[in-house]
């Protein structure tokens, strides 16, 4: 006889839960929020900040007789908005998906699916909060709002959509300061190229002297760790250090040459990878959030037309906001960032081997990447997508051709090169 799950019960247990498991979507994201430095507060539907812009100077000497001389448009404000967008997480599950081997207690009381009851149902709901805040932690920088989306990316504005919305709208601009070109800041090409290390402290040493100050509070540096990696090749590469200098040593000598002495360097996953650097003051990014979209923040629905089929729902709105883009507070380059996902449990990244036959000295390496490896060596954790396999010169012979490849999440790629005796 299938095994029936009592929906109405499930119910009852997601209304027991819920105040607990709004406080979980907050605990999973505590670490990103710290991290990040995000401001975070309850938002309904929209929250408006207004900005007021005071142009300076208009002292002058009096003399008497002397044409009067006014100052126009002494005030003048801009607005940043905070809106939240609804956002859903819908899943189903079978109790017959679970056998008593793989439950064996709940409670602390043994499990019998002959109760008919479903054997996780809060182990579910913890589940979805989880990967909930999770997709939400990797949207934060890179989503931009898509009615027609399927995933977290398509939910809401995120900052970099905002910033990009503020570059389009002319209010980050190269004349005001607020917005910097830079270019990529890509990995050495070879051992005197110092490129990628002179344009991130040109973008730090060309900000507005009271954003490198500590005045208002310590600058901090939003920055990718692939552009921090490139970067620490390129400063080797311009003090020709024989070994690799640390990171806090480069850190230290940016701060020195950008005359940014408080300089707090901020990596995150969520930012995930690519060349956008970002300098602000403390306290400028936004994140609001509404967990009263529905009756609870998490429910179980009617059953489908199979009796062993629940419906889990999960409603919550979330948005973010710039609070201000004046240059004495912010600084943006051109470039972009795309999103990397570590969400779940399941691999989403690949893996790559080269087997090389040839002279021991033999070392090859991803284009963009610096590091190189021997024979038989892994580069683990790539996003998928495609690459291209590069080899060293060798003195007294022909490296192998250039290979290209496509990584999938979860598999490895394997591949052979030989180097040829001249």
């Amino acid at each position: 006889m299938a095994n029936i799950v009592t929906v109405t019960g499930l119910q009852k247990a997601a209304e027991k839960y819920d105040p607990l498991l709004r406080q979980l979507a907050v605990y999973s994201l505590t670490e990103a929020i710290k991290a990040l430095k995000l401001n975070v507060q309850k938002v309904d539907m929209k929250d408006v900040i207004h900005l007021e812009r005071r142009k300076s100077g208009g002292t002058m000497p009096y003399v008497p007789g002397a044409e009067i001389t006014y100052k126009d448009d002494l005030l003048a404000y801009e607005h940043s908005d905070l809106v939240v967008y609804e956002t859903v997480f819908k899943a189903k599950d079978n109790i017959t998906n679970y056998k008593e081997a793989d439950v064996q207690f709940l409670g602390g009381k043994p499990f019998d699916n002959k109760t008919k009851q479903h054997p996780l149902e809060y182990k579910i709901l913890q589940t979805m909060v989880k990967t909930h805040a999770e997709d939400v932690m990797f949207a934060l920088f890179p989503a931009e709002r898509n009615t027609s989306g399927t995933n977290a990316l398509s939910c809401f504005y995120g900052y970099n959509s905002q910033i990009d919305t503020l570059i389009t709208a002319g209010k980050l601009t190269a004349a005001r300061g607020n917005f910097a070109p830079t270019g990529a800041f890509d990995a050495p090409v070879d051992s005197s190229d110092t490129a990628a290390y002179e344009n991130l402290v040109d973008f730090i040493g060309g900000a507005h002297n009271m954003l490198r100050s500590n005045i208002g509070g310590t600058p901090h540096l939003y920055i990718t760790e692939n552009v921090l990696v490139n970067v620490r090749a390129a400063y080797r590469n311009k003090v020709k250090a024989f070994q690799m200098p640390t990171m806090d040593q480069v850190k230290e000598q940016i701060r020195q040459d950008a005359l940014c002495p408080g300089l707090e360097f901020i990596t995150h996953v969520a930012l995930g990878t690519g060349h956008r650097v970002m300098l602000i003051k403390p306290g400028l990014l936004d994140l609001g959030w509404n967990t009263q979209e529905a009756a609870n923040f998490v429910q179980v629905r009617a059953p489908f037309e199979d009796p062993n089929i629940a419906q889990f729902w999960l409603q919550a709105s979330y948005g973010t906001r710039l609070r201000d883009w004046h240059e004495k507070l912010f600084r943006v380059n051109d470039q972009t960032n795309t999103c990397l996902d570590l969400a779940g449990d399941y691999a989403s990244t690949g893996a790559v081997k080269v087997t090389i036959t040839g002279p021991s000295g033999a070392r090859w390496y991803l284009e963009g990447y610096t590091q190189r490896r021997s024979s038989g060596q892994y580069l683990l954790g790539l996003v998928p997508g495609s690459y291209t396999i590069k080899f060293d010169a060798v003195e007294g012979y022909t490296s192998p051709s250039d290979i290209s490849i496509t990584v999938k999440a979860g598999e490895d790629v394997a591949k052979t090169a030989t180097y040829t005796a001249q």
